[in-house]
């Protein structure tokens, strides 16, 4: 099993029999060693081992009792599959919610919403789904049309913290869980004391109490888990996830530290506790000490959705966002086949690229005409190599061609964040049956 997450990482899920048996329960063959520590398990003792971590960390920090109502943010992706896993094994007379947000992204969102919903079957939790497109007539892809092109994933967090609280609100949720593990939790702590944040720092702990009333708490049960044994717990109990990343994914510098991290731990396989140490027992406790005699902040309703902000200009964050794509006037991105082809013979050719990103003996066996074979791969180069390849195009409309159009939108919106006037070509079969019929019917 393959994984790819937002950021360009692949997480590959490979067993090695130790040729020893498991340390937990004497009989089965070893075959997994979790993160950090010296044990040997075997796959079932290892999803216990998981588990045990879970119920720990709920424990210790008093995540929720039994008789509040629990929501869970569910993505879709690997990790907050484990935790829905985990929680309803460990609670199953908990009253347990999975929580979706499709953020209509194309290509994607509706792929991880199947996903949500084959996972919540197949464990029973009953499930919200809040479409965005639907519901508010926006989605994320739209701000590739603002200024915020470049910080696709910043909106993104800040419109799901926004629907995921008002979700929980209207349902009258208790606490909300997060899929967050220790890796996102100790790669974040790094990025934000560096950016001298320390009261976002003494926000990172396992539990976030609320700010207003109305707010549900917020907690990580996963915090003790390293994201490895997350995935190998999503994997070995065969949970339905979407396996290909957001094509919005960008290297972050949240994701930069999580490198760096990763390398010195690899140099000293117990670095990242050290360091997860000194953050949660020393520094935060420190900051929240003199963060007792700053003043708190006042909440009052946002002027556009009534929702409690402590903006001084009293509009919400999510709210200042979304009314930049008012001044959107087109949000074109994609075109249909009949679209593409009427727009093509009313337009100077001089002005169009074509460019084909299937493999070349597909390309070569028949495409667009005109079209140019890029190699899809190139999407895993650097900034620099990618933005290369196009410049000489930079002042033409740059159409992309694919096998479903999945693949195309990804180079589209990539090329948008770099200031290209790039579009999307869907139902690319259609499109190159009609062609084919064209130039036949020509030659007649």
């Amino acid at each position: 099993m393959k994984y790819v997450k937002c950021g360009g990482e692949v997480f590959e899920f490979k067993l090695t029999p130790f040729k020893t048996h498991c340390r937990y329960c004497k009989q089965k063959e070893a075959e997994i060693k979790p993160s950090g520590t010296s044990l040997l398990l075997c796959k079932e003792c290892f999803l216990l081992f998981c588990e045990k971590k879970v119920k720990m960390a709920i424990e210790k920090h008093k995540m929720f009792g039994e008789k509040e109502k629990v929501g869970v943010m569910v993505s879709g992706g690997k990790d907050s599959a484990a935790l829905l896993a985990i929680l309803k094994k460990l609670y199953p007379q908990q009253e347990i919610l999975a929580i979706h947000l499709n953020l209509g992204i194309k290509y994607y969102s509706d792929f991880a919403q199947v996903a949500v919903e084959k996972l919540c079957q197949k464990l029973k939790v009953p499930l919200i789904v809040y479409n965005l497109k639907e519901k508010e007539g926006f989605s994320i892809d739209d701000f590739v049309f603002t200024h915020f092109k470049n910080k696709i994933c910043s909106v993104c967090g800040t419109i799901k913290r926004y629907y995921f609280s008002r979700i929980a609100r209207e349902n009258k949720i208790d606490v909300i869980c997060t899929a967050h593990h220790l890796d996102d939790v100790l790669s974040t702590m790094t990025s934000v004391f560096f950016q001298g944040d320390f009261l976002g720092l003494s926000r990172l702990g396992p539990v976030i109490y609320p700010l207003f009333q109305g707010q549900p708490k917020k907690v990580k049960p996963l915090y003790y888990l390293q994201e490895r044994d997350v995935f190998y717990y999503s994997a070995i109990s065969g949970l339905p996830i979407e396996k290909c990343a957001c094509p919005h994914s960008e290297i972050t510098p949240v994701k930069e530290w999580k490198k760096w991290i990763e390398e010195k731990d690899k140099e000293s396989p117990s670095f990242k506790f050290k360091l997860f140490s000194i953050f949660r027992k020393k520094l935060i406790p420190l900051i929240k000490k003199e963060l007792k005699k700053v003043p708190k902040e006042d909440f009052l309703p946002c002027k556009i959705c009534q929702e409690p902000t402590p903006s001084k200009s009293n509009i919400c964050a999510k709210c200042r966002r979304v009314k930049l794509l008012e001044r959107v006037k087109e949000r074109k991105i994609e075109y249909e086949p009949d679209e593409f082809l009427n727009f093509l013979s009313s337009s100077p050719q001089n002005e169009i690229v074509i460019f084909d990103v299937r493999e070349k003996e597909d390309f070569e066996s028949g495409s667009l005409p005109g079209a140019i074979w890029i190699n899809p791969e190139l999407l895993n180069e650097k900034e620099k190599i990618f933005i290369k390849t196009f410049k000489p195009y930079k002042k033409k409309k740059l159409f992309f061609l694919c096998y479903t159009g999945r693949t195309s939108y990804y180079f589209v919106l990539r090329l948008r964040k770099f200031g290209f006037l790039a579009f999307n070509l869907s139902k690319p079969k259609e499109l190159l049956s009609k062609i084919k019929w064209k130039l036949k019917k020509a030659l007649v």
